[in-house]
C-alpha cells in the first residue's frame, strides 16, 4: 500500500508542476506586447481544459474584457443546431483573443457562469480587402460559432485590475 501512495504522491507532484509551468507559460505570452493574438489564444488552451470554470480562466487573463452574444445566426449544418453559446473578448489593437463558454443565450446570465469551450482568435483582416468576418478557432470539441457580436457590453474595472497589453 506504501507503493501505490508513493505513486499517487509522485503523479499529483508531477501534474502540480506541469500545471505550475502552463500558468507561467500563460502568464509570460499573455503579457507580452509582441505576442500575437493566436500566440496569446493557444497559451490559453495550454493552460485551461474544457471545462474549466470560466471565472477561474478570468482570475488569470484579468478583467478587461468584453461580454459578447449573438441573437441572431443561421444554422446550416447537419444535425441539430447547437446553442447560442455566449463568450468574451480581450482586445489587442485591432485584433481579439476570444474565451468560448458553454453559458446558453437566454438561459445563463451570465457567460461568467459558464465553463471554458476554448480560445479561439480574430484573424488579420487585409486593409486591402472588404472582407470583415472573423473565424472563431477554438478546441475541437468546444462550442464554434462563426457568428459576429450583436450586442456587447464592456465590463468595466480599474485598469489595475484588467489585463496588461
Amino acid at each position: 500500500m506504501s507503493a501505490q501512495r508513493t505513486f499517487f504522491a509522485v503523479v499529483v507532484l508531477g501534474w502540480g508542476v506541469f500545471l505550475a509551468s502552463a500558468g507561467e507559460d500563460l502568464s509570460r505570452i499573455w503579457s507580452d506586447r509582441i505576442a500575437t493574438v493566436r500566440q496569446r489564444a493557444d497559451a490559453v488552451n495550454r493552460a485551461f481544459t474544457n471545462g474549466t470554470p470560466v471565472s477561474v480562466v478570468v482570475a488569470a487573463l484579468g478583467t478587461n474584457y468584453t461580454r459578447c452574444m449573438s441573437s441572431a445566426r443561421v444554422w446550416m449544418g447537419p444535425g441539430p443546431e447547437p446553442p447560442n453559446t455566449l463568450w468574451l473578448s480581450y482586445r489587442f489593437g485591432n485584433e481579439e483573443v476570444t474565451i468560448g463558454t458553454s453559458a446558453v443565450l437566454g438561459r445563463d446570465f451570465d457567460a461568467l457562469t459558464g465553463r471554458f469551450t476554448g480560445a479561439g482568435c480574430s484573424l488579420p483582416v487585409r486593409p486591402s480587402t472588404q472582407v470583415t468576418n472573423r473565424i472563431r478557432i477554438g478546441q475541437q470539441d468546444g462550442a464554434a460559432s462563426g457568428s459576429q457580436p450583436i450586442r456587447s457590453e464592456t465590463n468595466r474595472t480599474s485598469p489595475a485590475a484588467g489585463s496588461r497589453r
